[in-house]
This record gives C-alpha cells, sequence and structure tokens, in this order.
C-alpha cells in the first residue's frame, strides 16, 4: 500500500513548537474545525468542545472499555473521553513526536502511540474509533484517483477490523470541493510549504473506500464553521504577534498568518469543505493485509 505524509512532513507543520501553538488555539490545544451547534460565534473554547461532544456521542462512547483516537494530536480527545465521558482506555496514534511528548507529559498513565495507523496492532477491539483532522494526511499529491481510494479503503479496512459488528467510526476531514485542479499557485502553497506530502480526498474517495466496510449513518458539511475556526486562530494569532515572533521568528510568524488566511478564503469560496461523518461497521469486515 502506497504510503501517505511521512513522520518528518508532519512534523515540519505541528512541530514548530507547543509553546506557539499555545499562543493561539484554545486552552485544550485542539487543532481542528470547531463546531457551533447554533449560530457562528466567537467562543472558539467552547466551540471546540463541543465539537468534542459532538463525536464521543456520534461514536456512543459512553461508559466503554476502549477507543482508538487516529491523529490524536496534543490528547485533547483522549482526556475528555477518559474524564468526561467515561471511557476505561483511549488509545491515541499520532506522528508528530512533541504531541507524542505533550500528551505523556500531561497524561502520565495516556496510551499515546508515535505511529502510523497502518502500522498498529491493536490489543483487542475498539469500541468506537474517532479520527479528527488526520485523514488529510493518508494519500500523496502524485497518487492518482484509483490509488487514493486504495488508501482510503485501506485505513476503513483496518478500522473495520478493529471494530464489532455496528461498531462505529466517528471521522472528520477536510475535503475538496469545487477545486480547481489547474490552480497550481494555490494547490503548491499547501502541497509543497504548508501540507508537504499530503492532499485532500473529494467525497466521493472517501464514500467508495468506506462503503464495502462501513455504512453512512450522518454527514455533515461544515465549511463556514471551518472558516470561522479560521477567522479566530489568525485573530488570536495576530494580538500574539510579538510573543509568536520572539517563539518563532518573523518568517516563521508570516508563513502561519498567510496559511491560515489562504485556508479560511478556500473556505470561503467552496473550494474546499470540512465533513463530519458518522459511520458503522457492516456485519462481516474484510480483514486487511498487513504491509
Amino acid at each position: 500500500m502506497t504510503g501517505g505524509a511521512s513522520r518528518e512532513a508532519i512534523e515540519r507543520h505541528y512541530d514548530v513548537g507547543r509553546d506557539f501553538y499555545q499562543l493561539w488555539l484554545d486552552p485544550r490545544m485542539v487543532y481542528s474545525c470547531a463546531y457551533w451547534p447554533g449560530e457562528l460565534g466567537a467562543d472558539l473554547e467552547a466551540a471546540q468542545v463541543a465539537k468534542l461532544d459532538w463525536h464521543a456521542t456520534a461514536a456512543r462512547v459512553d461508559g466503554t472499555a476502549r477507543v482508538l483516537d487516529v491523529g490524536c494530536g496534543w490528547g485533547a480527545m483522549m482526556t475528555y473521553l477518559t474524564c468526561e465521558r467515561g471511557v476505561g482506555h483511549v488509545t491515541g496514534l499520532t506522528l508528530s513526536a512533541d504531541q507524542a511528548g505533550y500528551v505523556g507529559e500531561h497524561q502520565p498513565d495516556a496510551d499515546i502511540r508515535l505511529e502510523d495507523w497502518r502500522d498498529h496492532r491493536a490489543d483487542g477491539p475498539y469500541d468506537a474509533v474517532i479520527s479528527i483532522g488526520a485523514f488529510e494526511h493518508f494519500a500523496r499529491p502524485e497518487l492518482s484517483i484509483a490509488q487514493r481510494r486504495d488508501v482510503y479503503r485501506g485505513f476503513f479496512e483496518h478500522c473495520a477490523s478493529w471494530l464489532a459488528p455496528a461498531g462505529r467510526l466517528s471521522l472528520q476531514t477536510i475535503a475538496y470541493e469545487d477545486f480547481d485542479q489547474t490552480n497550481g499557485a494555490v494547490s503548491s502553497f499547501f502541497t509543497d510549504e504548508v501540507f508537504p506530502e499530503s492532499t485532500l480526498p473529494y467525497i466521493s474517495d472517501i464514500v467508495t473506500a468506506a462503503e464495502p466496510s462501513f455504512r453512512v449513518l450522518a454527514l455533515r458539511s461544515d465549511g463556514d464553521q471551518y472558516a470561522q475556526t479560521l477567522k479566530l486562530w489568525q485573530g488570536r494569532l495576530q494580538a500574539r504577534q510579538r510573543e509568536a515572533t520572539e517563539l518563532v521568528g518573523r518568517a516563521t510568524y508570516r508563513h502561519y498568518v498567510r496559511y491560515l488566511r489562504v485556508s479560511r478564503a478556500m473556505f470561503e469560496r467552496r473550494v474546499c469543505t470540512l465533513y463530519r461523518l458518522v459511520l458503522e461497521r457492516r456485519g462481516a469486515a474484510r480483514v486487511p493485509e498487513l504491509h
């Protein structure tokens, strides 16, 4: 199976330094689209908790024994599940050494693994799988549509093999919507400078790849919510310009402001959107081949 973004590519973006990210993320360090159940607002902290709640509820985690968090970031969902939803054990996967280190420092008993999902060998079945903001890194830009879908299909097969029948996967990912693939300037900025070795899926890629293993129970398209999240992040970062520049330098600070601004414009222009999907494992799951 053709791999997605390497650990080195992931760390290029996520390992700039936790002190830098703490300047402009919410106190839980959630680095993915927030969720406003009603009108969009300015309370980022509440919207991020609402997002954690949405996925936990969608995956039916309350009181379960074991949950897998694929792409766990700095561990916000892991803490939320164990401390606020009564989950007995959460395993978190990340390719960022800084994120893994942060989780280990703040949650000494956490099962945090610096590991690609392709390499994960579960110690036992999971009651639910949650993956927020990782799917974007599973395939590389040079792959054909067929190759991309093979990679995504492999992910869904692995998730199905970890779950019991009717077990749920709650998935959140950015995806292309009205994207002009001839616009090299936009795509190259992200694939070369922001998220190297990564490309976004289309909704058809996700549904086609998931269909053999999962049924889709719910689907939300929340591009406007990611535009709002990015607006708030940019405002918070610019308000801490002096501190950010001292931490990472002027060039990196300007790079992130540009990244947040361009990303927001892409959502506002519907170049891309944000999908939240609830999927339920079909009765018979194919056992994936090990690569």
